[in-house]
């Protein structure tokens, strides 16, 4: 584990609540924002339920959902929905979709999961000769991640690379850092260095929800009691919670260190924005419940919720941007109603691991968590 500051005596574990100088925690701005969101009900005609897993920076959402048939994967771009199921398979789940459009997933065939990878039209196998296996992840490079058979593993053309310290790979970024779980632990990998634990202490048991290009990294904690989000910054453990909520879940982190999550709100089970100091929420208008779970560089917002006559319905909150001139684009997602437009981003020039607008100094309120009688991580 990493430490740092000093010792202090008690028999009991203190939470200190400072200010610290955000070179602790960087964020890039996106200019014109505004609070409003484009909400678009994700749902395809005629499944009776749907979620959004994964959204990337081109708008594009994977999910899955039940259809008369069974379980089915899909994809959304600009209003089309594409069905996702591996030839011979009874069911699937589209877990992620990267910056090139490819797709990672599972597929079921009499019960036993199988990772699939498509890519340019065709279903690969990521796992080839392995009995079972899942996926979870396809980087920008198109290594699928995921655990099965053998272990949790990272796949490059069909060639497995297995990493004993987790049980399963979650998520990395282009420097290899890799998040994981390992039993009821998160870990971060890093490249000549090995695993370490990214559970907050105390905490009864966490998974890793997001790591950034930056290193941060997303953990959902549970205690006795109440589930915790938190961005482990340096060492540091950020708590995520917005004021007056009694829960929370941080389940993505962007290039930008903007964070979305869920929790319990005053009004029931709504999301959060959270960039720098500043916390938005997010609700879906006329529905029971908004989970978020996905995060763009753009702002973008996916997750699922529950519509007001209850049923589970995938969705895509967009905020508002603006033009490098300051004018506000006025072409909004087909379906939206309401709120603001996103600029549109050539895939072309897509790159995540070097954010074109400038950074910005900010104060945060850290939380520094320790153990008793130990010290600050």
């Amino acid at each position: 584990m990493i430490s740092a500051g000093k010792n202090l005596n008690g028999a009991f574990a203190r939470v200190v609540v400072v200010f610290l100088a955000a070179s602790l925690y960087w964020i890039t701005p996106v200019a014109g924002t505004c609070e409003s969101f484009h909400y678009v009900d994700l749902h395809p005609t005629g499944w009776s339920s749907s979620a959004a897993l994964c959204l990337n920076d081109f708008a594009e959402v994977a999910g899955y959902g039940r259809t008369l048939d069974g379980e089915r994967g899909f994809v959304w771009s600009s209003g089309t929905f594409r069905e996702i199921l591996p030839p011979g398979a009874d069911s699937a789940r589209a877990t992620w979709i990267n910056g090139q459009g490819e797709v990672a997933g599972t597929a079921y065939t009499g019960g036993v999961p199988h990772a699939f990878l498509l890519r340019d039209g065709a279903y690969l196998d990521p796992t080839p000769g392995w009995g079972w296996s899942e996926a979870t992840y396809v980087g920008e490079d198109g290594a699928v991640a995921g655990t099965g058979e053998f272990g949790a593993y990272i796949t490059r053309d069909g060639v497995a690379e297995i990493f004993p310290g987790f049980t399963s790979v979650a998520m990395g970024n282009s420097s290899g850092q890799w998040v994981g779980s390992s039993g009821t632990s998160s870990l971060l990998y890093l490249p000549e260095q090995g695993y370490l634990n990214v559970t907050p202490p105390g905490a009864i048991a966490s998974t890793p929800r997001g790591i950034n290009e930056s290193g941060l990294v997303a953990v959902v904690a549970q205690w006795m009691g109440t589930t915790k989000g938190y961005v482990k910054s340096g060492e540091f453990y950020i708590d995520m919670t917005p004021a007056g909520w009694s829960s929370s879940q941080a389940t993505a982190i962007n290039d930008l260190n903007a964070v979305v999550g869920y929790g319990d709100s005053t009004a029931g089970i709504r999301s959060f924005l959270r960039s720098g100091g500043t916390t938005e929420e997010i609700a879906f208008p006329g529905w029971q419940s908004t989970e978020a779970v996905s995060l763009n560089n753009a702002g973008q917002v996916a997750g699922a919720g529950t519509t007001g006559d209850g049923e589970p319905h995938a969705f895509l909150a967009s905020p508002a941007v603006m033009t490098s001139s300051g004018t506000p684009l006025s072409a909004a997602a087909p379906g939206a109603s309401g709120g603001c437009s996103m600029a549109p981003v050539a895939r072309s020039v897509r790159s995540p691991s070097s954010p074109t607008a400038a950074a910005a100094l900010l104060l945060l309120p850290l939380l520094l968590i320790r153990r008793p009688g130990g010290k600050y991580r």
